[in-house]
């Protein structure tokens, strides 16, 4: 099965969580989320300056809500997100498994594979959930 953005995450070696596909730059030291390959988003280096860093998928929850809402057509409701330090200093919105009643702010989550159908065909997408539960 493929994954469904296979630029930002990988299976892990046991296949039950992810791994995020970062980017370190040999000039500055920066690290960016997602991988570019158009350089350094940093400093402008250019594109051999940066090289693949793997984050290993744990994220800390800072706050999290549930979409009731559809605000796309592709994303089914409700659908609870989050913001995420993902590596220090590095925030991003991410999409979290089940209720939001197992979440609090400040924990621990784990980028977990879970099967999804998007344009009519089985794929792996990138949720998470508690640390510990995957």
């Amino acid at each position: 099965m493929e994954l469904e953005k296979p630029d930002l995450y990988r299976l892990s070696s046991d296949a039950k969580t992810l791994t995020l596909r970062a980017g370190r730059c040999a000039v500055c030291r920066g690290l960016s989320f997602p991988l570019t390959h158009y350089g350094c988003p940093r400093c402008g280096a250019e594109p051999v300056e940066v090289r693949e860093e793997t984050l290993d998928g744990r994220a800390t929850l800072l706050n999290f809500l549930t979409l009731h809402t559809r605000l796309t057509p592709t994303l089914p409701v409700p659908l609870v997100v989050g913001e995420a330090e993902i590596a220090p200093g590095m925030i991003q919105e991410i999409m979290l498994a089940g209720d939001q009643e197992q979440y609090h702010d400040k924990m621990v989550v784990q980028a977990v594979p879970v099967e999804i159908t998007k344009d009519d065909a089985q794929v792996i997408a990138c949720r998470f959930v508690p640390e510990g539960t995957a």
